[in-house]
């Protein structure tokens, strides 16, 4: 049986939804502001948001966000990890990868979920995997 067609959605309408799921400056414990440069990991349980240049790692217990206009050049992993710029490295998350409508990302995604906005690039390969803690092929609860 065929998948029903897409409701048609305006690009505006999803750059809106875009800006209402993003993390807040105000509620990231680590901010990379736009005029910044950062170079090497980067670890932690605090939320980040990446506005600026960050090159190396990133491995959080927490939320990552890359800002539009942000540039990333590093493996990128978090609890949730919403992308709006652009990352050159691998993403991965623990519940859920969101690639908002400006995200362009060379490199491959990984996490049991992944939003991607009309509009955002992928130049590589998506892995959908378990939730941590979940039995792989164990079938989940509706």
């Amino acid at each position: 049986m065929p998948l029903p067609a897409p409701s048609p959605r305006s690009r505006e309408a999803s750059v809106a939804k875009d800006a209402d799921t993003r993390l807040d400056t105000r509620q990231a414990a680590t901010v990379v502001g736009r005029q910044s440069r950062f170079e090497g990991s980067l670890t932690g349980a605090g939320a980040v948001r990446i506005e600026g240049a960050l090159k190396g790692n990133v491995t959080l217990e927490a939320a990552c966000d890359v800002a539009d206009g942000a540039s990333v050049e590093a493996d990128l992993h978090g609890t949730v990890v919403r992308v709006a710029g652009a990352v050159t490295g691998n993403v991965s998350a623990s519940q859920l990868v969101e690639l908002l409508a400006t995200a362009v990302v060379k490199g491959n995604v990984s996490g049991p979920a992944l939003h991607v906005v009309e509009g955002a690039r992928l130049e590589g390969r998506v892995e959908m995997r378990a939730p941590d803690g979940a039995a792989a092929g164990a079938p989940r609860r509706r």
